[in-house]
């Protein structure tokens, strides 16, 4: 187990704030996301959130296939390392 984190280098931190620069600039505000835990967030068009919970609320299905049977899928990020999907 390691014992302490080792601090961010300079790259990172510097690779961290142009991450969150150009998502700063998203043109949209119907854009959410949501991640199932694999290395992609995946986009969606968040004006269906009342039909999605209305979905999930009916069928006990989940968020992604709710969104997938909305068709209001707008595209995934891959991110170069593992996303986690939690919830507490």
């Amino acid at each position: 187990m390691a014992d302490k984190m080792t601090p961010l280098t300079a790259e990172e931190t510097k690779w961290i704030k142009k991450v969150q620069k150009v998502l700063n600039e998203c043109p949209s505000t119907r854009m959410g996301a949501y991640t199932t835990g694999d290395k992609d967030v995946r986009l969606y068009d968040k004006t269906f959130d009342e039909d999605i919970q209305s979905i999930i609320d009916n069928s006990g299905g989940e968020f992604g296939g709710a969104v997938e049977h909305l068709d209001c899928d707008m595209g995934r990020l891959l991110f170069p390392f593992h996303v986690h999907s939690t919830s507490s």
